[in-house]
């Protein structure tokens, strides 16, 4: 039997999900038009044309077919757990379907979600039975309501997910960074069918990325969002489950909200102004909060990269918040939602907007005489840093023997590559950046984890250039544009900077091997930016940047 970390297995249920759900994708659209299943654009949407939905059946496949696999793998036979999950997910998935296809009522949506949640707590036994210390005067008991305040907490998060799936790649992004931290809880708790389940979504959230990053080829629908919010909700109640809310140093409830509690907050902000002002609750309107960031100026990939970070930021203070009582996690978890809705508002009384666009190539003219040549040089410079970035990792990754779980992260960075590269067409100019940036932040983390001090200083001074570098031609050509990400590249970036606090917080790794981390993520940020300024006038070098990067990677199993 495989032990609860082991990383092959991880990564075999990740690598699984996301290639059901790439396969599965071309054949769900097709569906989506044949059933009808397509969104038009209303006055809560912010897409101006129709596009197909029920692209959540594509990792739907995943989050059935797999977790039926642990029976076998974990010994489990026949587990209420996963029973459970596995029933009240066929119940949401049709609700979410039936509503893609033909339409229903939101009473019909709602009495669909209240039976899928109410199977699950009751044939796995998840009610929340206490919700700790939360007012520092004693364990609050919920005794007899612990099964209706339980379904009624599941079915608001899975209805909050759902109202937050107004932008392309929002959605599953937030469900992909919260599964990434429930992963994180499910290794402090010992969970292996928890770990599993996140392991599955986090890789079907990447598959379904691949069609889904804007410009999206294809909407979830409600197929996604409801399922997405259903199985994030019962990962949260399970861990609740296996590590006692009132236990010192618990999972416990109020951690799960301050996880989760960006989409809840935003919903139950907006419902109450709809009510406030005498509207219906569930009317459609443009309020959420990525409509109101949308209305500051922000692009449709800063918006996106903006609740990314938050996402992040909320999931670090729950992991930060896990050895405080309950009452202290429930003033920080409002500390921070009236903070981030109290920011947003002070800047739109404010009267502020923020304004993208690229200035121009400036003639700056240089303050020394015989400086005024660094402008042609660092444009011709170009194709000499294209082929430097590559070539200027070989030796390091050649000095160096990759074997044991470090083989599987190369591995897993090289097979993830191939796979949701765009090879017939960059949809999304800045999506292939992405996979820049794990394919040089793997040969980096093996050289900073495995080298010898030589090879981690000549890292070192190699950064260093192509900062000064990068700085120069910021300077001189105005790049400012390299520093718009979107999609894989903020999810990755905002998770590699996350990973070395988390791992050692989980006591994964000692310090020395935290500042390895840390290391290795800013200087594969600073490779990044010179392979954006590379790229941005010369994107035709993306393939020959690519397999340049690829044989790299594979270089380290010489």
């Amino acid at each position: 039997m495989m032990r609860i970390d082991d990383p092959v297995l991880l990564l075999l249920f990740l690598f699984a999900a996301m290639t059901l759900t790439l396969l599965a994708m071309p054949w769900v659209i097709w569906l989506a038009h044949r059933v009808g299943a397509v969104d038009h654009p209303d006055v809560r949407k912010v897409h101006s044309h129709a596009m197909p939905r029920m692209g959540g059946l594509a990792f739907l496949f995943g989050l059935f077919v797999l977790p039926l696999s642990m029976w076998s793998t974990f010994d489990i036979q026949v587990h209420p757990d996963l029973l459970g999950f596995l029933i009240g997910l066929a119940v949401v998935a049709a609700t979410g379907m039936t509503d893609d296809i033909i339409g229903i009522s939101p009473k019909w949506k709602f009495l669909g979600l209240i039976l899928g949640s109410i199977l699950f707590v009751l044939i796995s036994d998840t009610a929340i039975r206490d919700l700790g210390n939360l007012f520092a005067l004693g364990t609050v008991e919920t005794g007899l309501l612990a099964v209706p305040i339980t379904v009624l907490a599941m079915v608001g998060f899975v209805n909050a997910l759902n109202l937050s799936d107004g932008l392309d790649g929002l959605a599953a992004g937030i469900a992909l960074i919260a599964v990434f931290f429930l992963g994180f809880f499910s290794l402090k708790v010992g969970d292996p069918m928890c770990l599993a389940l996140s392991a599955v979504l986090f890789g079907g959230m990447v598959g379904f990325l691949y069609f889904n990053s804007h410009p999206a080829q294809v909407f979830m629908g409600d197929t996604g969002s409801l399922v997405l919010g259903y199985v994030l909700a019962a990962i949260s109640l399970l861990l609740i489950k296996a590590h006692g809310a009132g236990d010192a140093g618990a999972v416990s409830p109020v951690m799960m909200g301050v996880l989760l509690a960006l989409p809840l907050s935003d919903t139950l902000y907006v419902m109450g102004q709809r009510i406030r002002e005498g509207e219906k609750p569930f009317s459609p309107d443009k309020t959420h909060f990525h409509h109101r960031l949308m209305g500051l100026g922000f692009t449709h990939s800063g918006v996106v990269g903006t609740i990314y970070s938050l996402m992040v930021v909320y999931g670090i203070a729950s992991i930060a918040l896990m050895r405080f009582p309950a009452w202290l996690q429930l003033l920080a978890l409002l500390a921070l939602v009236i903070g981030t809705f109290g920011l947003l508002r002070l800047i739109e009384k404010s009267g502020l907007r923020i304004h993208f666009e690229e200035a121009a190539p400036a003639t700056v003219a240089a303050p020394v005489r015989s400086w005024r040549w660094m402008p042609a040089v660092t444009g011709k410079s170009i194709p000499y840093v294209t082929w430097f970035i590559p070539l200027s990792l070989v030796f390091p990754a050649l000095s160096i023997n990759v074997g044991g779980a470090m083989r599987m992260v190369v591995i897993a960075s090289i097979a993830l590559a191939l796979l949701i590269y765009p090879w017939k067409k960059a949809r999304d100019a800045t999506w292939p950046n992405g996979i820049f940036y794990l394919l040089v932040f793997t040969p980096i983390l093996c050289i900073n984890w495995l080298g010898g001090e030589v090879v981690k200083d000549y890292l070192v001074y190699v950064a260093i250039f192509l900062a000064v570098w990068v700085g120069l031609k910021l300077y001189y050509a105005r790049h400012a544009r390299i520093f718009f990400s979107t999609g894989l590249e903020v999810l990755l970036i905002l998770l590699s900077w996350a990973g070395p606090w988390l791992v050692v917080e989980f006591r994964l790794v000692d310090a020395a091997a935290q500042m390895s981390l840390y290391l290795t993520s800013l200087q594969s940020l600073v490779f990044l930016l010179a392979t954006k300024v590379v790229l941005r006038r010369q994107a035709s070098r993306n393939r020959q940047l690519l397999i340049a990067l690829l044989v790299l990677n594979c270089l380290l199993f010489v």
